[in-house]
């Protein structure tokens, strides 16, 4: 799944208030495995009480471009994560049998058959029989061993472990109630009981192909072991640093925000539901949250924050995304070992973004219930199943992308068109209900630009993105700028319409266009868009923005349109309605 929920800034600040407990049960977020790196939160490295290798190094202000940077200092507030959030990416070891003995974990019941050998991943069914039919107790893959009478490491006989609370529930569902073995089965399910066996005419196991070719059922009785269950991993909690920018020696408490900084390494597990997991997820997470004036970010747009990172060398970024604007993301210079871990620095900036938000990224609302503030990033590594999204020149890092999206799928490569496309999603309207106007920011380095499209960035550059949406609307005149800063080429558009736009993004040589002296503004960019289809584009030389040919942006309109209860307002040039609608 690879789905960017823009909305983490402004759930993850609240989640710190929840008390870790309730956190505690959820499956979507980090697993703590035995003997796997954890996901750990960052904290200054001049504290760094994990003795982490990835921490914060410094974090500065920049009010206003041209402005000195204010250096920023921790204060006294710690911010606890979630309680599956370490203090350091070390591996939880695994117990010894003897700290397994002692410990107050709770029981397990294993329930197997040894009659037969079968592939790990085949699908299985523990089965009771009530009166005259079977009914299913529980179903799921063979997925570890019960037992040695299988050789082969990729066979197993059937069964399955249940936790004393799933047992409890179990006898409490009633299922049970009809059973010919009601008695003895009650007996066996008290975890103070020794072994036990049941025929398999009574509870049996049933293994079958997934598309019903065969299925086979155990031969021999069915077993009942409770055992002693190995405790659940736990990490030292992590916590968050808050940080203030005094002005000169006067403190100012009122610019103080949260830096969510989070770090996932390599091998480490996330989960999205409590059976879809993945160790693929190497990643930094940044998000700046205000402490004490929740207006700071929508006040001061222009702000600046600047975060280095002391970072294991081996991590290597291959993409950034986010909710934020001018965002750059470097190595900075070589670091001393740590633990004979190689370090770097990673420096990411990032100002704040406002982003409509209303529904879900499955179900969004036509017209926004609040506009939000915030800044966050991930930088994902190349060990980050995302970023393989983007092809095997993706591979050579640093494609940057973020946008006003409240939701948005990671960029992907799209062979055919030779694009980067970014799907995004948001609102069509702010709670005022006036148009919700998007704005999109590209930063491609110039090797990657060079593998995806053969350009140089030496020379002249023409960037264009075409916009398409779902459900047919013609897109609004939007605007591109294309311009180079150094080895990069940074792009942004605006003036596109939401709600789920499709944005097919490509650079390209255009040597029959010459440089002028004049920097063009975005705004003066505008293009017409061609039927169901905006096409923008800019052309750049070095580090001077030059205009495509100019198009004058005609007046854009906007109408009414109806489907049933649902009306949609419709934005451009010559707007039309999406099909299934009708002009009010």
């Amino acid at each position: 799944m690879r789905k960017l929920a823009l909305a983490i800034s402004i759930f993850l600040f609240t989640s710190l208030l929840v008390p870790t407990q309730a956190i505690a049960v959820d499956p979507h977020g980090p697993k703590v495995i035995y003997g796997a790196p954890v996901r750990h939160t960052l904290t200054s490295c001049a504290t760094n009480p994990g003795a982490a290798v990835a921490c914060i190094q410094s974090v500065t202000l920049t009010p206003k471009s041209g402005d000195t940077p204010i250096v920023g200092q921790i204060t006294d507030l710690k911010i606890p994560g979630d309680e599956r959030m370490a203090d350091s990416e070390r591996p939880i070891p695994a117990p010894e049998s003897a700290a397994i003995a002692a410990s107050n974990a709770p029981p397990v019941l294993i329930v197997s058959e040894k009659s037969g050998c079968h592939g790990i991943g085949t699908v299985q069914s523990l089965q009771i029989k009530i009166g005259t039919k079977w009914v299913d107790l529980e179903k799921g893959e063979v997925a570890e061993k019960f037992s040695e009478i299988c050789k082969d490491a990729n066979f197993t006989n059937a069964g399955f472990k249940f936790t004393l609370d799933e047992v409890t529930a179990l006898l409490a569902s009633g299922i049970l109630k009809d059973s010919n073995v009601l008695a003895k089965l009650t007996e066996i399910l008290d975890p103070k009981s020794s072994a036990g066996t049941i025929s398999q005419n009574e509870i049996r196991f049933r293994v079958a192909d997934p598309n019903g070719k065969w299925e086979w059922f155990s031969q021999t009785e069915t077993s009942f072991l409770w055992t002693a269950g190995v405790p659940e991993p736990k990490v030292t909690q992590g916590f968050y640093n808050e940080w203030t920018f005094p002005k000169g020696k006067n403190a100012d408490p009122a610019n103080n925000v949260a830096l969510i900084a989070e770090f996932q390494p390599y091998k480490a597990t996330w989960c999205w539901a409590l059976q879809d997991c993945n160790d693929r997820r190497e990643e930094f997470l940044l998000v700046i949250e205000p402490t004490q004036n929740q207006n700071l970010l929508r006040d001061n747009e222009n702000f600046s924050y600047t975060i280095t990172i002391r970072a294991p060398k081996a991590f290597e970024f291959g993409e950034v995304s986010g909710s934020a604007k001018r965002v750059i993301v470097k190595y900075g210079k070589d670091l001393q070992p740590v633990g004979g871990v190689a370090t770097r620095e990673i420096i990411a900036t990032l100002s704040p973004m406002a982003t409509a938000r209303g529904g879900t990224p499955t179900k969004m609302a036509e017209k926004a219930d609040v506009i939000t503030y915030g800044a966050n990033i991930w930088i994902y590594g190349q060990n980050n199943g995302i970023v393989d999204a983007l092809g095997a020149c993706g591979k050579i890092g640093g494609v940057q992308v973020v946008s006003n999206a409240m939701h948005s799928l990671d960029p992907t490569w799209d062979e055919i068109e030779q694009a980067i496309v970014v799907r995004l999603s948001t609102p069509h309207l702010l709670p005022d209900g006036s148009i919700n106007v998007g704005y999109l920011e590209i930063r491609m380095p110039r090797a990657a630009a060079l593998c995806m499209w053969k350009v140089d960035l030496d020379g002249n550059i023409k960037a264009s993105i075409a916009i398409t949406y779902v459900d047919g609307s013609a897109p609004t005149v939007a605007t591109v700028s294309g311009q180079r800063i150094g080895d990069d080429y940074l792009i942004v558009s605006t003036g596109f319409h939401y709600s789920s736009p499709t944005l097919r993004v490509k650079l390209s040589q255009d040597n029959a266009v010459k440089p002028v002296d004049d920097a063009v503004k975005p705004a003066d960019n505008a293009v017409k868009p061609a039927d169901n289809a905006a096409s923008t584009q800019s052309e750049s030389k070095n580090e001077s923005k030059v205009a495509a040919p100019v198009i004058a942006a005609k007046k854009i309109k906007v109408i009414n349109c109806v489907k049933g209860k649902l009306t949609r307002k419709i934005s451009g040039v010559n707007p039309k309605c999406p099909t299934g609608f009708k002009k009010k």
